[in-house]
């Protein structure tokens, strides 16, 4: 018997690890506006923009993968409406009369953006601590935020979209029913689709490929079959 020692662990990329963390942030908000917009991880979208982030710059293709987006733009997000309320218990003693004018210039979007997240209103410089800020998504859009990292996916919803969609779903269905039938990882099957499917067949390929099918046909029943091949 030979006894070989470890490996010595080599030094701590930072870098990437910065990045790696960077990524698994975008992505968690890229879940988070999902969820918000009631879309499934199943249904491809169109867009995804990404601002605050520019370490993930490497990492675009594996966030287009887990979140299920057709491109990925790094830059600012427009798809956003902001709007900030004073934080009463803290400007009402500091601005006193005043504070009415502030409000007031704040409700009606009379406002200017400053570093570390203050604003100018009415004459006045607001820190972050003094108001209440919230941003919404536009029609369209979902939006999540949090650390400085703000994403906004794209909603909208093209036939093109829509039909990857019903694949995708397919496609888990069929495994499903393989898994409940008792089939072995390899065995190939033939699928059977009701004739309203039929457009599914766009994508031929693709299904048979996902569920090592050698035949799919679409002129059954109410609901999909699979026999083993």
């Amino acid at each position: 018997m030979f006894l070989v020692r470890w490996k010595e662990a080599g030094e701590r990329d930072e870098q990437l690890l910065a990045e790696v963390a960077a990524t698994r942030r975008v992505v968690d908000l890229g879940r988070q506006a999902r969820a918000a917009s009631g879309l499934k991880l199943r249904q491809p979208l169109r867009r995804l923009v990404v601002e605050g982030a520019p370490l993930v710059s490497g990492h675009v293709d594996e966030i287009r993968d887990e979140l299920r987006v057709k491109d990925v733009e790094l830059g600012d997000v427009e798809a956003t409406e902001l709007r900030v309320k004073p934080n009463l218990p803290v400007l009402g003693p500091k601005l006193g009369k005043e504070l009415g004018a502030v409000r007031i210039a704040l409700e009606a979007g009379e406002f200017e953006e400053l570093p570390a997240g203050g604003f100018r209103a009415a004459g006045h410089e607001l820190s972050a601590e003094e108001v209440l800020v919230e941003r919404t998504g536009k029609e369209g859009w979902a939006v999540a935020g949090a650390d400085g990292v703000t994403v906004a996916l794209d909603t909208a919803l093209d036939a093109e979209l829509e039909l990857e969609g019903r694949v995708l779903d397919l496609i888990h269905e069929l495994n499903s029913m393989r898994k409940e039938a008792g089939l072995a990882l390899t065995d190939r099957i033939v699928v059977t689709l009701p004739l309203s499917a039929s457009d599914l067949l766009a994508h031929e390929d693709w299904i048979k490929e996902e569920v090592l099918a050698v035949e799919i046909r679409a002129d059954g029943g109410s609901e999909p079959e699979i026999a083993k091949a």
